[in-house]
């Protein structure tokens, strides 16, 4: 394997993700929530698995790749707790020991592409060794393109789904290169350790209808759901279940230009506290300015409709959505600044709607040392509650991944991280602020 494949993983990867919904599956010890476990995550594997030596691509036939990651870092706030709280018995920092063995399965057919990942993660706390545990991340994507292509030539059709079990829920995906994921969860608020389940489901389809016209369609069926925590939480947590839709039509301008209109629509439930929906439409244009430069943005409406039972207006309110990623692939660097505005829900304090914004910016570049990259991961979210009463609900959240990342063989990858986080939230007149650095050295080797 040549130098230039890392870099070209990355790139395979930033053209996948994209679009809302256009589900890429990557793999590795750093998928999803970066160092230190997190929601897992095929879509938005971190750093496009630029760090993960079973992340190569396959040709054609079947692969079985097995990998571990193990790692030793220091944590400043491993309870995710807010400043001037604390929990009797427990120790903000601690140093942790990391062990991610992970099982990659991929297989490319006449008929259809399939990938796979399940991997387990173990963790030790020296200090806090009642918090040691054993989470999972398991997902797959299904592509049946080239079946359906057999009745409606041309027809893209891929399915996928991601399940994980963490303590550790994340405010971001560390080096998501997407710029928007799958999951609204991940918009930049964090709430303290506790026990989280999270799935998400995707379908997406583009069906021409002439040589230039594309009708297209994606789906999403999600939840997050919380458990014990081990730590004393500033707000109850809230069971979330979701759905989102969308239809449109695609019409290439030209070899450069991609325009499309879309109808898009959700429905939020939070159980017995209520639900919220959200109806509008979007346009959308992409732009390949060079085959190494794309733009891709969207821009539009949504009626946000709350049928709440907290305190929170129920009044329809009419929110701008919208998305705009410039992507730079070269022969060394791999470039991602991303900038999206939405609708998402809130899952602590009280069920409500929230406008969030988020700002990302991912860089993977070959060094002058040959095998020896850097990865740096910038993220900036705000979220502000929809229709807010008198507990209205804010929070602001920005953070940052640094690294180096060395092959020593095509098969062991060497890595330095350091990482810091800054949440800072705001319900009824009080203010909670997480911040949180970590230092890590891992280790890396597929099979």
């Amino acid at each position: 394997m040549q130098r230039r494949c890392v870099v070209g993983i990355v790139l395979a990867c930033m053209l996948g993700l994209v679009s809302v919904g256009q589900a890429q599956v990557g793999s590795g010890p750093g998928a999803g929530g970066g160092i230190g476990g997190g929601v897992g995550q095929i879509p938005g594997t971190a750093f496009g698995g630029a760090t993960d030596p079973g992340a190569g691509p396959l040709a054609e036939g079947f692969r079985l790749i097995p990998s571990i990651l193990v790692g030793q870092r220091y944590d400043s706030n491993v309870l995710f707790m807010a400043k001037g709280r604390s929990t009797p018995g427990l120790s903000k920092e601690d140093w942790v020991t990391t062990a991610i063995p992970q099982v990659r399965g991929l297989y490319t057919g006449s008929l259809a592409t399939v990938e796979a990942q399940a991997s387990a993660v173990g963790e030790y706390y020296a200090k806090n060794t009642g918090l040691s545990y054993v989470g999972t991340r398991v997902g797959g994507l299904l592509d049946v393109s080239r079946l359906v292509s057999r009745v409606w030539e041309g027809t893209r059709l891929r399915l996928s789904n991601t399940y994980s079990y963490t303590p550790q829920p994340p405010a971001f995906l560390t080096g998501d290169l997407s710029g928007e994921g799958a999951n609204p969860f991940v918009r930049g608020f964090q709430v303290g350790r506790v026990n989280t389940q999270t799935n998400v489901f995707n379908v997406n389809l583009t069906a021409p209808l002439t040589q230039v016209l594309n009708v297209t369609g994606a789906y999403t069926n999600g939840f997050i759901k919380f458990g014990a925590s081990q730590a004393q939480q500033p707000g109850q947590l809230l069971d979330t279940h979701y759905q989102t839709y969308t239809t449109g039509l695609a019409l290439d301008l030209s070899r450069q230009d991609t325009v499309s209109v879309n109808f898009v629509g959700a429905d939020y439930s939070y159980g017995t506290r209520g639900t919220f929906t959200t109806h509008g439409g979007t346009v959308g244009w992409i732009r390949r300015f060079t085959p190494n430069v794309t733009l891709n943005s969207t821009a539009g409406a949504l009626v946000v409709e709350p049928s709440l039972t907290t305190g929170a207006s129920s009044a329809s309110t009419v929110a701008p959505v919208g998305n705009v990623a410039l992507l730079w692939n070269g022969r060394t660097t791999a470039l991602t600044a991303a900038y999206n505005i939405g609708v998402t829900p809130s899952y602590q304090f009280q069920s409500a709607t929230l406008r969030t914004q988020v700002v990302t910016l991912t860089l993977v570049q070959q060094t002058v040392i040959p095998e020896l990259i850097g990865v740096v991961g910038v993220n900036y979210g705000r979220g502000d509650q929809i229709g807010a009463g008198t507990t209205g609900f804010s929070y602001t959240a920005w953070g940052g991944t640094g690294g180096l990342n060395y092959r020593l063989t095509p098969e062991t990858y060497l890595g330095a991280t350091y990482s810091y986080s800054h949440n800072n939230q705001s319900f009824g007149g009080q203010e909670f602020l997480i911040e949180r650095h970590m230092v890590q050295l891992s280790l890396a080797q597929a099979f």
